[in-house]
């Protein structure tokens, strides 16, 4: 899924490495001069780059420091740069920020080998964000700079790096045009090839031409281990084992997606674990190996949920408007400083004044719909990157839920069989055999075990109904809304709420009370959809009251009400409990996503979230929580008249 994604040449490239980093470190010690000293440790930050991201980052920060003290302004825009490089995977929001400081700074010094290379670093996350355009735009620019410079070893980064941009996007043609430029050049200057090969790899695997492609991998892999650069180790195994996975052999496809997800792991190349554990849990997947699916795809998901999570999409769109809002506010400076030269240029006559006068009442309305353009732009990146998270969450969650179903339903279809074909065996001995010995107390134990097998097959069809909303749950699409009774879905709710509750703290007990408008009419829903609502209310209400008894004691009873009744025109469901409530700053947020008040690993922030878009948005009704800490909490639904008419 996200092999494309397996990107590319960056700032702190490995530039042939002919000195060690021991030496290199040596050399930082004993370096006097302050601003060569800047340099040498943006060096130090290149070598880390390929190995640990965490050094590189703090070597960048030091040659920060010094070069902002000593105002050495070359200085701060190669560490600025270097400081990027090593936190885009940790954190690619900052990484832009810190790219796009380090080109307005280059631009100001007019420092062209600074400028390529940062523009060569904002394309990097533009191509991270699919965004073709962008990406090859900033590549373009950064590989015209090379050319003017006649700077051939930057001219081979930018080649390559295009090269890898087309991969992305599936344009073959162009991506093998580029790589192979990228690699005549390179063997020209004698310069590492390890990336172009890897690249030049994923253009014959997608052609077909596995044993090219199975050669250029490996001939990556060696260059690579030579280099002691883990992060094209991890593209090239990557590669590879996507290349057995394609042809059908599995065994080799884990083996090698194993060791780019080692590499990357210790480098911190985040994106690298991401493709290489998503390759791993489709294979595991396939092969049955449910245990070591999980781990990979548990792996997954946080990766998943480190790169592409709701607040760092927020701030990555926030930047990216502020980087708009800074041109804007340049472009409009500019517009200032013209009128003032017209200014003085046509203080001779009145007629001169009155058309300064017209120029800056025309520049201020650019200027107010300008602004009220950016504005509206912000709106709407701030509304997809909503709808984009909350499907990305829903994906993986549903995902999830489904390969936990499916593994599950074969085992219960066997409990099921077996109960019922013990049962048979039972009643053939209790109704043909003619009992020896004391007959009575033999039938009586007969009775016993029937009875058991009896409660068997009912757990087994308990089970398979759960399984059943489980895999509803997961399915993509909106349901269909259709006639339902709120009372048994809640009761049905509560129940396997309390279940789940029991079967992970056996000693712990709650009473319910109910009171239901036994006149309550169907009403029309999307049951899976409000079942979910209900589960999570009721869970919740559960998990209050049992943090309450752990602190309170045994004189606490806890207990959890549920209600229904018939308003004029509308349906109404309270789910209350006496547990710890709610503190009143807490209740502002409740409903925000990913807020959770529970702690690391009981709960994501999104169940009731999601609660309330299935009610608000789903259903056109209304989702609002009373509550007074230490005494409980009343969730409140309230379904509007077209739940009633349908």
């Amino acid at each position: 899924m996200f092999a494309g994604l397996l990107l590319l040449v960056g700032a702190g490239t490995v530039r042939a490495q002919s000195l060690a980093l021991n030496e290199l470190r040596a050399q930082a010690r004993q370096e006097q001069i302050d601003s060569s000293r800047v340099l040498l440790l943006c060096k130090i930050s290149d070598q880390y780059w390929a190995l640990s991201t965490d050094s590189a980052a703090a070597y960048a920060e030091r040659a920060l420091a010094l070069a902002q003290r000593i105002k050495y302004r070359h200085g701060e825009g190669e560490a600025l740069n270097r400081l990027g490089a090593a936190l885009r995977e940790s954190n690619l929001a900052r990484a832009l920020e810190l790219f796009q400081l380090s080109l307005r700074l280059a631009e100001s010094i007019h420092d062209r080998p600074l400028q390529a290379q940062n523009l060569r670093s904002i394309g990097i996350i533009y191509v991270y964000l699919r965004d073709r355009k962008q990406g090859l735009s900033y590549y373009f620019q950064a590989l015209r700079i090379g050319q003017a410079l006649h700077d051939e070893q930057r001219i081979v980064l930018e080649l390559s790096n295009i090269g890898l941009a087309y991969d992305v996007f599936n344009q073959l043609d162009s991506a093998q045009y580029f790589q192979q430029q990228a690699f005549q050049l390179a063997q020209r200057l004698h310069a590492p090839t390890n990336y172009i090969l890897y690249g030049l790899g994923n253009v014959a695997r997608k052609q077909g031409d596995i044993t090219q492609a199975r050669t250029y991998y490996r001939r990556s892999i060696r260059e690579s281990a030579a280099l002691r650069h883990l992060r094209s180790s991890n593209f090239a195994y990557v590669g590879l084992a996507t290349l057995y996975q394609n042809i059908g052999k599995s065994d080799s496809s884990i083996y090698y997606a194993g060791l780019g997800c080692q590499a990357a792991q210790a480098n911190g190349f985040l994106r690298g674990v991401l493709n290489a554990s998503t390759l791993l849990t489709q294979e595991f997947k396939a092969s049955g190996s449910a245990d070591s699916a999980l781990k990979y795809q548990s792996l997954m998901l946080t990766m998943k949920d480190t790169l592409f999570g709701q607040e760092k999409v927020m701030r990555l769109q926030n930047i990216n408007y502020q980087e708009r809002q800074h041109k804007a506010q340049v472009g409009a400076e500019r517009s200032r400083m013209q009128a003032r030269y017209r200014t003085y240029g046509m203080l001779a006559g009145l007629v001169g004044l009155l058309l300064i006068i017209g120029l800056l009442i025309r520049n201020y309305r650019q200027q107010q719909q300008a602004n009220a353009t950016l504005q509206a732009s912000l709106a709407d990146l701030k509304a997809a990157q909503f709808q984009l998270v909350q499907r990305e969450k829903m994906a993986f969650l549903g995902e999830l839920t489904a390969g936990v179903a499916h593994e599950l339903q074969n085992p219960l279809g066997f409990v099921k069989q077996f109960a019922a074909v013990s049962t048979e065996l039972i009643d053939e001995i209790n109704g043909a055999q003619q009992l020896a010995r004391d007959g009575k107390l033999e039938r009586e134990i007969l009775d016993g075990l029937k009875q058991n097998m009896l409660s068997i097959s009912q757990h087994g069809q308990r089970a398979t109904a759960i399984i059943k909303g489980m895999l509803e749950h997961a399915r993509t699409g909106s349901g269909q809304r259709e006639p339902t009774s709120l009372n048994h879905l809640a009761e049905e709710s509560w129940q396997m709420a309390y279940q789940s509750v029991q079967h992970e703290h056996p000693a712990f007990t709650a009473t319910l009370t109910t009171h239901f408008d036994p006149d309550l009419p169907l009403i029309h829903v999307i049951a899976q959809d409000l079942s979910r609502v209900l589960l999570n209310l009721c869970t919740n209400a559960l998990y209050a009251v049992r943090q309450r008894q752990l602190t309170t004691g045994a004189a606490y009873q806890p207990e959890v009400r549920i209600s229904t009744r018939l308003l004029s025109g509308s349906v109404e469901l309270t789910v209350s409990d006496n547990g710890v409530g709610i503190p009143e700053d807490v209740k502002a947020k409740i409903f925000h996503p990913f807020f959770t008040t529970k702690p690391v690993g009981e709960g994501t922030g999104l169940g009731l979230s999601l609660s309330h878009d299935i009610v608000s948005t789903g259903h056109g009704g209304t989702l609002t929580v009373a509550s007074k800490e230490g005494e409980g909490t009343t969730f409140i639904i309230t379904l509007p008249p077209s739940a009633i008419t349908g």
